[in-house]
């Protein structure tokens, strides 16, 4: 017995605990942009290039696959949005880190806020950006997004051994739902994962942002 633990004490002291990967989960990290214009900060988009095989022509923010390369998440987020937006890392301080999003269909991601210092040197990818916009912060601290829900529905494929589980587990099951957001800003929709952030940032920081002497607006 000592030997075994021995064996797992070793084990488990090489690294810390993480998340539990063996469903092909992957992680990304993105960047929730602020950039400062005359009438106040900004929200910066991406609109995705039309060509890439993932998600082409929608709303998104800087962000990607993280990288064994990588150091951190945080390097993932400085490293992508600067190949995104033809930027330097001197360009992009990060003011902090969100929650994390662990996502139903794999990507566990990793939300950071930062300033892009100087807006006027970005020169976006056209291989990754079709075009970059912006939306006053303003816009986003007083219009209320609209919510649709989405079933999640648990249904075995063909092979499932049914004949190993309890009866009350045959069949498709519905596990509930879950919120998908929109923000309807002059002729664009800004919605899904990226709406989401923009309203998980603001139900962190709103009241504040709101109290904040002189003002941010």
């Amino acid at each position: 017995m000592e030997g075994l633990k021995n064996i797992l004490r070793d084990e488990f002291n090489k690294r810390p605990a993480g998340i539990d990967m063996l469903d092909s989960l992957w992680t990304a990290s993105v960047l929730l942009p602020l950039v400062m214009k005359e009438d106040g900060p900004h929200i910066l988009f991406e609109v995705r290039a039309k060509d890439l095989k993932r998600q082409p022509g929608e709303i998104c923010f800087p962000g990607g696959k993280h990288e064994c390369k990588d150091e951190s998440y945080k390097v993932t987020c400085i490293r992508e949005t600067c190949e995104e937006l033809g930027l330097e890392p001197e360009d992009i301080e990060i003011l902090g880190e969100q929650d994390s999003l662990v996502t139903f269909r794999g990507p566990i991601i990793h939300i950071f806020v930062g300033i892009i210092k100087h807006p006027e040197r970005i020169k976006a990818s056209k291989s990754e950006v079709d075009e970059i916009f912006t939306v006053p912060l303003r816009f986003f601290m007083e219009t209320e997004p609209r919510i649709g829900l989405v079933n999640l529905i648990d249904e075995p494929v063909e092979g499932y051994p049914y004949d190993l589980v309890p009866e009350r587990y045959v069949g498709q099951r519905k596990l509930g739902a879950y919120k998908v957001y929109f923000y309807e800003y002059e002729d664009r929709v800004i919605w899904g994962l990226t709406a989401r952030f923009i309203y998980a940032f603001l139900q962190r920081h709103k009241q504040n942002l709101l109290n904040l002497k002189g003002g941010i607006l």
